[in-house]
């Protein structure tokens, strides 16, 4: 159990150990970001080929299944990547003086 004065270093510690380990990253930014865009990609690639080839053509087809979570969340995801990136590469123009 901590004592009550050590409490406030703790989060200031594992912040410290973040920002470490996120330095350590950087030069393998491009290979996350390039394996991310080939994620969604593959997702996106999943969901519209699988309504192809839900209802082939003169077969007798059931109802497809509803996607519609599925497209939201790769939106949302979409979203989220677009704006991480953009703001990491637009960042150093507002933060210089």
């Amino acid at each position: 159990m901590l004592r009550p004065a050590t409490r406030p270093v703790q989060p200031s510690a594992s912040a410290a150990r973040g920002s470490a380990t996120s330095q350590r990253l950087a030069p393998y930014q491009p290979y996350f970001i390039a394996a991310t865009l080939a994620c969604l990609g593959y997702g996106y690639w999943l969901v519209y080929r699988g309504r192809k080839l839900a209802c082939a053509e003169g077969a007798v087809c059931a109802r497809p299944l509803p996607n519609h979570i599925v497209i939201s969340g790769l939106v949302v995801a979409t979203l989220l990547v677009g704006g991480a990136i953009g703001l990491d590469l637009l960042a150093p123009y507002f933060l210089s003086p």
